[in-house]
């Protein structure tokens, strides 16, 4: 049997009562393909090195709008966001750490 807490702590177990509007998940999803299509435009303009923080920028927006509406974090409890938020922390280490191996190659090696 599945109990659905809210942020109140009132435990009920209907999941129905907890459905998303269908105009709500098209508009999340139409926010998510403009993002895309943000992105693959941004990529023709021609920004240089500056134009990867502006794609990271935008994919991390769009990170947030998934795990939010569509992995439900809006409706969940306190350990379900310590486990979403330490698999972000995570995710960070592992892309920083070949991030400064690659940004300080030129410096020389030992």
């Amino acid at each position: 049997m599945t109990y659905y807490a809210d942020h109140e702590r009132k435990v009920e177990d209907n999941p129905a009562a907890h459905t998303d509007s269908p105009a709500m998940i098209l508009g999340v999803w139409v926010l998510l393909v403009l993002g895309s299509i943000l992105n693959i435009s941004i990529s023709f303009m021609g920004l240089g090195s500056a134009s990867i923080y502006v794609h990271m920028m935008i994919s991390l927006v769009q990170l947030c709008l998934v795990a939010y509406f569509w992995m439900h974090l809006q409706r969940s409890d306190s350990l379900t966001w310590l486990t979403a938020l330490s698999a972000f922390f995570f995710m960070v280490i592992l892309f920083a750490l070949p991030l400064t191996d690659y940004l300080t190659r030129h410096l020389g090696g030992l």
